[in-house]
């Protein structure tokens, strides 16, 4: 494995860290976002009304096992109750105005603070009953002070005066009419008003409807699931509570009123049989005072009874026929509502039965549809249509057992007729004493049913219960489910991190600039020959004092050092070159070359600076040199070596400066007089150091790399752009240069995403490390961690 190859590999391994280090340098902003976001969400759960869940779970009973014997008579239990239909009915709009009206739900009662107004509910130290309440209080709060006695201060939306009135005392303002009496209960003392809140009642139903949450626990059973999100725990339970007491007190009142129809029509049916019976019965007894009758000849007796029988039969024809005639009115009626169970009695047609219960159903579907749609509705239309539909199979049922009903009654009517003949045959006082009876007999029979079933329906009537059963009374689920805490605090730590990390890989991304060494390895495919730190702020001039123990002088030793690996091959006694260049201006070429020459130069090497930047030159302004006579003029040959190199201030470094700017730089050095130049200056100097112009600009740097040993290439750190890192790596795989070497130069590691920099050389050299100067001035940390 190259080692090239080695260093990518352990560059690959620190990439996390890298990244890691590279959003840490900006931990201030990090730092400030997670307070902020912390700070939002901590003012929004401040403001933001807490909501709970308040739960309950009902059991609707089947109607088939109760009291099974007596409503099979009365033919009361035909169907059981569809759980579907009872959810319907919990969430119908007559029964939350139900519960609405009778928690007074329209009238809140608030205790105003500076994030939330928080409801008082039951906390609150006054009632107001309102008996009538105008548009204007709908949309404007009503305030009422406590004050001692028996007395209340009244404001307005504005809390200005309105007037104070005595607890109980009818109140009549632009709000309406009501009174307000106090809790005695209560002995907490406001202060402040309490601020009132009229409520819309029919917006409150359809937002209770709307916040109701109902369903089946299990499709296998028969339990309710009821459900409602309240900010006041307390309220949501009376709610739940009060809603499941009207259901059950309209379930109640439904089979009472249906057990009263029943006892109604056959206290009706008595009276006309009673008084019927007992005309018949005078008549027997009159009978036999007259004629002097006793007892009947066995004859007549077997006669009479099989009349009797026939009678009987007779009479539970008539009374189906009338059954009948009642569900035909029913249905040539305007009446909505469930089938009256005196119309249903004595029907055993399991299929009129099942008729009549889908007409049940479904004039209550439309009952309950007709209060919140338009006439004309599409649904309400299709129920009509169904409705329609199952009377017309009503009425033609109807007509079918009518027919065979009339037929049996004829049949029975001819047997009696034979009967009748035969009975004509006896004598004629038991044969009168015969009709007498049989009129009598009929009408005990038909007494005696009306009596037993008035008992069987008193019975059910005494015994009725609820179709359903609370099994779980109203429970709140524990904390408040919105907001979560959790998750508010959660998605502020999130937005914290997310948002100035962002904002970094953002300017990350929009930074055309190059900021890594790593990234410098990974686009040109070159190892990093050497780093060079920012000149210290210390330094006046651009050449830096070689001899101290600053961080960036003790770098250029270390480019010095590092240098002699390059020249393992070349021969002793002639000098070497070395070409510094870059990619664009301004990147410090001229400030390596100075104080790399002055590195050497500390060796007791003899060193010569070459100005080939003969287009904007500025090496001899750095070491005050004048540039009348330079490079150019011996290029052209208007001037020898002799006269242009030039010693100075520095031991052993000499310059020859680039001269007048000439009009075709790129042709000069193509000349051919820099080879000469060269080989004469490689037997006089150790090292000839040739500063060009930049190489991603013109082709001067191109020209000379036949004639230079060694290459070092500038990438100056936040200046370098990173698209002529391409043009690096194209001149390394075209070997354009015999040695091509990057120096990073002018890094600043305070702002380097490098992994190490930041820490290890930030932390090594520049505050205070190894290679740091001696001062007495601490830095905040050791300060912080040291006593003296």
């Amino acid at each position: 494995m190259s080692n090239t190859e080695q260093i990518f590999e352990e560059d690959d391994d620190t990439d996390i860290l890298g990244y890691v280090f590279k959003y840490l340098r900006y931990w201030y902003w990090i730092v400030l976002a997670l307070g902020l976001s912390f700070t939002f969400a901590y003012v929004y759960l401040k403001q933001y009304t807490p909501i709970y869940q308040v739960n309950a779970t009902l059991l609707i009973k089947d109607e088939k096992k109760m009291n099974a014997e007596v409503l099979e008579k009365l033919d009361m239990g035909g169907r059981s109750k569809l759980v579907e239909n009872e959810i319907e009915v919990l969430k119908s709009r007559a029964l939350i105005r139900r519960v609405v009206d009778d928690l007074n739900l329209i009238v809140t009662y608030w205790k105003e603070a500076k994030a939330r107004d928080n409801e008082l509910y039951t906390d609150s130290p006054i009632v107001l009953n309102t008996t009538e309440l105008t548009a204007f209080a709908y949309g404007n709060p009503l305030y009422i002070k406590v004050e001692s006695g028996n007395k209340y201060q009244l404001l307005d939306n504005e809390q200005n005066t309105i007037g104070t009135f005595e607890y109980n005392q009818l109140v009549k303002s632009k709000y309406g009419k009501f009174r307000v009496s106090d809790r005695d209960s209560l002995n907490t003392v406001y202060t402040t008003p309490i601020k009132v809140v009229f409520q819309d009642r029919d917006g409150l139903v359809n937002g209770l409807i709307s916040g109701l949450q109902i369903a089946l626990l299990n499709p296998k059973s028969t339990l309710i699931s009821l459900g409602l999100e309240t900010a006041v725990p307390a309220k949501g339970k009376d709610i739940l509570m009060k809603l499941l007491d009207e259901y059950a007190f309209t379930s109640l009142e439904d089979k009472n009123r249906e057990a009263t129809n029943t006892l109604r029509f056959i206290e009706e049916r008595l009276k006309l049989v009673t008084a019927e019976l007992g005309g018949v019965e005078q008549n027997v007894e009159q009978f036999r005072k007259t004629k002097g009758v006793g007892d009947l000849s066995s004859e007549a007796n077997l006669f009479l009874g099989k009349v009797e029988e026939n009678d009987s039969k007779l009479n539970e024809l008539d009374i189906q026929l009338k059954v009948l005639d009642g569900i035909d009115e029913y249905l040539n009626s305007s009446q909505v509502g469930i089938v009256a169970p005196a119309t249903m009695m004595g029907v055993s047609d399991p299929v009129l039965t099942s008729y009549i219960a889908q007409l049940s159903q479904l004039e209550i579907d439309r009952s309950k549809l007709a209060q919140t749609v338009q006439p004309g509705n599409p649904y309400l239309e299709t129920i009509n249509s169904q409705m329609r539909n199952v009377k017309q199979a009503i009425r033609e049922n109807l007509n079918n057992q009518r027919a065979s009903l009339n037929v049996t009654k004829r049949s029975l009517i001819e047997l009696n007729n034979r009967f009748e003949g035969a009975i004509s045959t006896i004598p004629r006082k038991e044969r009168e004493f015969v009709g007498i009876k049989r009129q009598a007999n009929i009408k005990e029979d038909l007494y005696l049913l009306l009596l037993r079933t008035r008992e069987e329906t008193a019975l059910s009537y005494a015994s009725t219960v609820t179709d359903s059963r609370l099994v779980d009374v109203p429970f709140t689920t524990g904390g408040a489910i919105r907001p979560d805490k959790n998750n508010i605090y959660l998605i502020a730590l999130l937005l914290g991190l997310s948002i100035p990390i962002g904002l970094i890989a953002i300017k990350e991304m929009l930074t055309n600039t190059v900021q890594s060494k790593k990234e410098i390895e990974k686009r040109t495919g070159l190892v990093v020959f050497g780093e060079v730190g920012i000149k210290p702020k210390e330094e006046k001039g651009e050449i830096i004092d070689i001899k101290s123990r600053s961080f960036v002088s003790e770098q250029i030793r270390m480019l010095r050092s590092n240098m002699q690996y390059l020249f393992l091959d070349t021969k002793e006694g002639v000098g070497n070159t070395i070409m510094i260049t870059s990619s664009t201006s301004g990147e410090g070429k001229s400030f390596i070359a100075l104080n790399f020459a002055a590195s050497l130069a500390f060796l007791d090497k003899k060193v010569v600076i070459i100005g080939l930047d003969l287009r904007k030159p500025k090496i001899q302004e750095y070491l005050h040199i004048s540039n009348k006579v330079g490079m150019s003029n011996y290029l052209i040959g208007k001037a020898e070596i002799e006269e242009v190199i030039q010693s100075t201030l520095i031991e052993n470094v000499y310059l020859i400066p680039s001269g007048p700017i000439p009009p075709n730089p790129s042709e000069l050095i193509a000349n051919g007089r820099i080879i000469k130049l060269i080989e004469i200056l490689r037997q006089s100097f150790d090292y000839i150091l040739i500063d060009t112009p930049p190489v991603g600009l013109v082709t001067d740097a191109t020209l000379l790399s036949a004639y230079t040993d060694v290459c070092f290439y500038l990438v100056r750190h936040e200046k370098t752009p990173k698209l002529y890192l391409n043009t690096i790596n194209d001149l390394n795989k075209k070997k354009v240069f015999k040695s091509l070497n990057v120096i990073f130069n002018a890094v600043n590691y305070k702002n380097s995403s490098d992994y190490g920099y930041g820490y290890g050389y930030g932390y090594g050299y520049g505050n205070g490390g190894y290679y740091a100067e001696k001062t007495t001035q601490k830095s905040w940390f050791n300060r912080f961690i040291t006593k003296d």
